[in-house]
């Protein structure tokens, strides 16, 4: 089943609320801020915004996606766009798994894409073989528990360093709009048995609970407006009721 991601209707406020939008338009500002050197590498590029922008900027961007109908949808805002840009940006469909190229790149986004994955190894193992030494790998992932029939992992800070550890060093980690913000870099080798370190393991667990407060501050705030909702309603009813009975 294809997931639709329609990531460009959403960043420009095309589809969904306007919280969309503008949790959209700061998770992929904040990716494009994060891209270093010159080639990039967009993994899940979707609808291609990301690419796109990163190419009006002077990036050569290469957009990759396993649905057609975004790569298709891709190419034709492409076409949009002035030549320089156009000349900046190669789509294409394939899947990045069973990709054979010799290119290295400076910068891999992966946005959005890791959570699909029950062996995020496989993935990661090719994004490391792609990338230049020292490269950057930006990485964004719903933080927490987003409900998606396709997801098959659940992020936080300390999971998601984890997961990349073994293949890149953790550079920084940030929440954005219930995005979880991860920028790395690759390591001369793999390491498969790495163990964080005290300072990490703390630092991760701070901003876990740092975040974690916030949602339980604002599932509080939505359950109190929810009663109050509630319990205006009854009272309605209840008028509604005594005018019925003739009480007054």
């Amino acid at each position: 089943m294809a997931n639709h991601d329609r990531v460009n209707e959403r960043y420009y406020g095309e589809i969904n609320s306007e919280e969309s939008h503008e949790a959209t338009r700061t998770r992929i500002h904040w990716m494009c801020r994060e891209a270093t050197g010159k080639r990039i590498l967009d993994v899940g590029c979707s609808q291609g915004v990301t690419s796109i922008l990163l190419a009006r900027e002077g990036f050569r961007v290469t957009g990759i996606d396993l649905e057609e109908e975004s790569i298709q949808y891709a190419r034709e805002e492409l076409a949009k766009e002035s030549r320089p840009v156009r000349n900046n940006v190669d789509f294409r469909l394939l899947d990045i798994t069973q990709w054979k190229t010799r290119t290295a790149f400076d910068t891999v986004l992966l946005g959005e894409v890791l959570e699909h994955f029950a062996h995020p190894e496989t993935l990661l193992l090719q994004i490391h073989r792609l990338l230049h030494e020292e490269g950057t790998l930006v990485v964004t992932v719903p933080y927490g528990y987003h409900p998606f029939y396709d997801h098959k992992q659940t992020f936080y800070a300390g999971n998601l360093a984890m997961c990349l550890m073994p293949y890149f060093e953790v550079l920084k980690l940030e929440v954005h709009h219930k995005y979880l913000c991860c920028v790395a870099r690759k390591r001369r080798k793999t390491q498969l048995h790495m163990s964080p370190t005290l300072n990490q393991l703390t630092e991760w667990m701070e901003l876990d609970h740092l975040h974690f407060a916030a949602v339980e501050k604002n599932h509080l705030r939505l359950m109190n407006q929810r009663k109050k909702a509630l319990d205006n309603a009854v009272e309605q009813v209840k008028r509604l009721r005594r005018q019925e009975n003739g009480e007054g």
